[in-house]
C-alpha cells in the first residue's frame, strides 16, 4: 500500500508506473487533445548494472578470462617515493557484490603504492607496452612471456596479482551507453568455455525472450517474466536473490498536462522575476565556492593543477565546507573571496525573508518584489553574466475563473542542460536530438568546447545519446565518441572561477547528463561534474526552521503556502510527531481513527498529506540522494490511519507534512480510462546581461483564506 499510494498520486518521469509525453512549447498539442484516448509507447530493456556484473563474474572465471580484454589502468601514475625509489600509484576501485535492491553500482576508492623493484617493475614495463590498448588476457600472457623471458605458465599467476591491486582491469566489448551494450555482452558470454559463460549467455537468451513480447504482455504474463528474469540473473552474477528488479521500462505516452502557451509564458515570466533569488538560494553555487576555496588552498590564486585525480582527493573537503558555509561558521568563512562573502550576504537575505514569511499565521503569503530586487543588489555581477540552465517540475493548478489564475506548484528546481530527460531522446526522432544538442551547445561559455560526460555505472537513467561532438573518455570504460581523458586535462583558478582546460589551454564546458549526484561518482567523474556547475536547491533553511518551531512548540508548528505571482514555491507545511499515529494503551482502530482526525483538524491539516521526515540539521548530498521517499497520507481512510505507524516509522520520530496540492481529481490528464495525476517540466536558460530592478509578477494573486 506504501507504494502504490505513493505512486499513483505523487508524479515521478523516474517512476515504474509514469508515461512521458515531449511537446512542442509554442504550439502544443495536448489541449487539442484533452480527454481524448492516451496511447502508450513503452520500452524495456534489461537493467545495465546486471551486465556489468556479469561481466566481472566472466572477469574473475578461469576458464573464461582468457577470451576477455583487458587493459592497463587509467588510474595508475608513477611517481618518485621520499628516498628516491620508482612508484607506481594506483586508484583501484572496490566494486560492491551484487546485493538484492541494488540499482546502480557502488564502490570504494583507495590508493595502492607499489614499489617498482625486481621482478613486479619489469612486469609493469611489460604492461605498459602490451596493455596501453585493451587486449586479450592469452594474448597479453604470451607476449609478456616472450617480453621478459619467462615460461609462459609462469606470467598469469603474476598477472592475477596485479588484477588485485588493480593495475589490470578488464575492458568492455562495447561502451555502456551503446544501444548495441547488451548484444556485444551476448554475443562475447556465447564465445567463451566454462559454466559461468554458459549461465551468463542463457540469462541473455532469456531476456530476449522475455523482452520481446513485454510491451504486450498483460500483468500476469510481465510478472511470470520478471521472475524468470530474477532467477536466471541472480544465477548469472553468482548471487541467489541478488537480481530482484531485471527490467526496466520508460514509457512515452500520446499527450501531455493541456497546459496552453499563455499559461507556460506566464510561469516563465514569474520564475524570470524570481531568478535573483534562485541564484541567491543555489546550493551548487556555494559548492562551488567551498571547492574553489579547497583549490586555492593548495594551489594558491591563479593557480594549475595537471593532476585531478590527485587533488580529486582533496575536493571532497568541499562538501563539509559547503555545510559550514551555509551555516555561517564565521572559520569558514575566513577565507572566503569577495564574491562568495557576497553570494553567502544574498542567501541570508533571502533566506530571512522567506523564513519571515513562513512564520506567517496566514493560509497563504507572497514573495515582496522589492527582497527579490534587494537580494539582486547583493549578488556579484558575475553571478549575472554566467549562463544557467534550471529545470523546474511542477504541477498545474487550473481554474474554471480567469485565464490568468492557472498556477503552477513546484515541486523541485535543479540544473538543466537536459539532464533530467536526455535519457529519453534515444526513442524520439533524431532531429529532437539535435535541437536539444544545439541548444546545450549554446548554453556553454563562447571561448570553451562543449564535451559531453555520460557516466557507466550501470544506472539506466544515465543513459543518453550524444549531445556533443566529444565525450570525456572515463577511465577504465570504452567511450562512443571521441574526447578528452581526465587525466589529460588541468584544473586552473581564474576570477571566473575553476575552469577545466586540455594540455593547449584552450577550455571545455563539461555537460553532465548524469542523474546519480556527483558525490555518488568516482573521483574523477566527481569533480568534472562539480565543476560542470549544475545548479541544486534543497531549500533545508525552511525545514530547519519548521523544526525549531516544532521543538519550541511541544511537537506543533506549521507554514503558508508561499507564492510568487502565477508559482506557488511551497505549499502549506506543518511538524508532526510519528508518536501521533501510535495506537495509546487499549485504544481501539476506531478510537486511533477518530483521535488522529480530531487532532489533524484541530490543526487544519487538510484530508490528504505528504509526510517526509523534518529535518533540524542541514542535510548533506549523500544524506539528501538516499533520504526516504515521502509517503501518502489520507486521513479519511481507516486503512491508512490504522496502518500509518507501521509505514511511517522509518521517517524518524518528527514529520513534515505537506498539502496534497493539487489533488489528481480536480487536476492532471483525463482519459477514457479516468484522471492521471501530472507533472508539468519546464527548462529554463538565463541569458547572461546587467542585473536590473526586478519586476512585480504579473496578475498578483488575490490573497485567499
Amino acid at each position: 500500500m506504501r507504494y502504490f499510494s505513493r505512486s499513483t498520486l505523487k508524479v515521478s518521469p523516474y517512476s515504474l508506473y509514469t508515461a512521458v509525453h515531449f511537446d512542442d512549447l509554442e504550439e502544443p498539442s495536448s489541449p487539442g487533445l484533452a480527454g481524448g484516448p492516451l496511447s502508450p509507447s513503452p520500452h524495456a530493456d534489461l537493467r545495465r548494472l546486471l551486465i556489468r556484473q556479469a561481466g566481472r563474474a566472466l572477469a574473475a572465471d578461469p576458464e573464461a578470462r582468457p577470451g576477455l580484454e583487458w587493459v592497463l589502468t587509467g588510474g595508475a601514475r608513477r611517481i618518485t617515493d621520499t628516498e628516491g625509489g620508482p612508484l607506481l600509484v594506483v586508484r583501484r576501485r572496490r566494486w560492491t557484490p551484487p546485493s538484492s535492491g541494488l540499482r546502480a553500482e557502488a564502490f570504494g576508492e583507495e590508493e595502492v603504492r607499489l614499489p617498482l623493484t625486481g621482478a613486479r617493475g619489469r612486469f609493469v614495463e611489460a604492461l605498459e607496452k602490451r596493455a596501453a590498448t585493451p587486449v586479450r588476457w592469452d594474448l597479453l600472457c604470451e607476449a609478456v612471456a616472450a617480453d621478459l623471458g619467462y615460461a609462459p605458465e609462469q606470467v598469469p599467476s603474476v598477472l592475477e596479482r596485479l588484477v588485485d591491486v588493480g593495475v589490470l582491469v578488464p575492458w568492455a566489448p562495447a561502451p555502456e551507453q551503446s544501444p548495441g551494450y547488451g548484444r556485444r555482452w551476448h554475443e562475447l558470454a556465447r564465445s567463451l568455455p566454462g559454466a559461468t559463460a554458459e549461465r551468463v549467455a542463457s540469462a541473455f537468451d532469456a531476456t530476449e525472450e522475455v523482452l520481446s513480447g513485454f510491451a504486450e504482455a498483460d500483468g500476469a504474463e510481465r510478472a511470470r517474466g520478471v521472475r524468470r528474469l530474477q532467477t536466471v540473473w541472480s544465477s548469472a552474477v553468482g548471487v541467489e536473490g541478488s537480481a530482484t528488479s531485471p527490467v526496466v521500462e520508460d514509457c512515452l505516452v500520446s499527450r501531455g498536462v493541456p497546459v496552453e502557451r499563455p499559461v507556460t509564458r506566464r510561469w516563465s515570466a514569474d520564475l524570470e522575476r524570481l531568478m535573483p533569488l534562485l541564484f541567491a538560494l543555489d546550493d551548487q553555487r556555494v559548492l562551488s565556492g567551498a571547492l574553489e576555496q579547497v583549490f586555492v588552498a593548495h594551489y594558491g590564486r591563479g593557480g594549475r593543477c595537471s593532476d585531478l585525480d590527485a587533488f580529486a582527493q582533496h575536493a571532497r573537503a568541499a562538501f563539509p565546507l559547503t555545510q559550514r558555509l551555509m551555516g555561517g561558521d564565521p572559520a569558514a568563512l575566513a577565507d572566503a573571496d569577495e564574491g562568495l562573502r557576497r553570494v553567502l550576504a544574498a542567501r541570508a537575505r533571502a533566506v530571512d525573508h522567506l523564513v519571515g514569511l513562513g512564520r506567517s499565521d496566514a493560509e497563504r503569503v507572497e514573495v515582496d518584489p522589492a527582497t527579490v530586487d534587494e537580494v539582486a543588489s547583493l549578488l556579484p555581477e558575475r553571478e549575472f553574466l554566467a549562463r544557467r540552465s534550471f529545470a523546474v517540475f511542477g504541477q498545474a493548478l487550473t481554474s474554471e475563473r480567469a485565464e490568468h489564475d492557472d498556477r503552477l506548484v513546484i515541486n523541485h528546481v535543479y540544473g538543466g542542460r537536459a539532464r533530467y530527460f536526455s535519457r529519453f531522446l534515444g526513442h524520439l526522432p533524431e532531429e529532437v536530438r539535435v535541437r536539444v544538442a544545439e541548444h546545450v551547445g549554446r548554453l556553454g561559455p563562447e571561448d570553451s568546447d562543449t564535451v559531453h560526460m555520460r557516466s557507466a555505472l550501470g544506472f539506466n537513467a544515465n543513459l543518453s545519446p550524444a549531445l556533443a561532438g566529444e565525450e570525456v573518455a572515463l577511465r577504465d570504460e570504452p567511450t562512443l565518441s571521441p574526447g578528452p581523458a581526465t587525466r589529460d586535462l588541468a584544473l586552473v583558478h581564474t576570477p571566473n572561477g575553476l575552469r577545466l582546460v586540455r594540455s593547449d589551454g584552450s577550455g571545455i564546458d563539461p555537460v553532465y547528463t548524469g542523474f546519480l549526484v556527483p558525490h555518488a561518482l568516482p573521483y574523477d567523474e566527481m569533480l568534472v561534474a562539480m565543476v560542470a556547475d549544475s545548479p541544486f536547491f534543497s531549500f533545508g533553511d525552511l525545514s530547519i526552521d519548521l523544526h525549531e518551531r516544532w521543538t519550541e512548540r511541544n511537537g506543533t508548528g506549521e507554514a503558508p503556502r508561499i507564492d510568487f505571482g502565477s508559482l506557488t514555491l511551497f505549499r502549506r507545511r506543518w511538524g508532526l510527531d510519528t508518536s501521533m499515529f501510535t495506537a495509546r494503551d487499549g485504544e481501539s482502530q476506531a478510537g486511533l481513527y477518530r483521535r488522529v482526525n480530531v487532532e489533524r483538524l484541530r490543526r487544519g491539516l487538510p484530508d490528504e498529506v505528504f509526510v517526509r521526515p523534518l529535518q533540524g540539521s542541514r542535510l548533506g548530498p549523500l544524506e539528501r540522494a538516499m533520504a526516504p521517499k515521502p509517503q501518502h497520507v489520507d486521513f479519511l481512510s481507516r486503512l491508512h490511519t490504522t496502518t500509518a505507524a507501521k509505514r511511517l516509522a522509518h521517517l524518524g520520530p518528527t514529520l513534515m507534512a505537506e498539502e496534497l496540492s493539487p489533488h489528481p481529481a480536480t487536476s492532471g490528464v483525463d482519459s477514457p480510462d479516468g484522471r492521471h495525476a501530472a507533472e508539468v517540466f519546464l527548462e529554463l536558460s538565463t541569458v547572461p546581461g546587467a542585473p536590473g530592478t526586478v519586476r512585480p509578477p504579473e496578475n498578483p494573486q488575490a490573497k485567499r483564506g
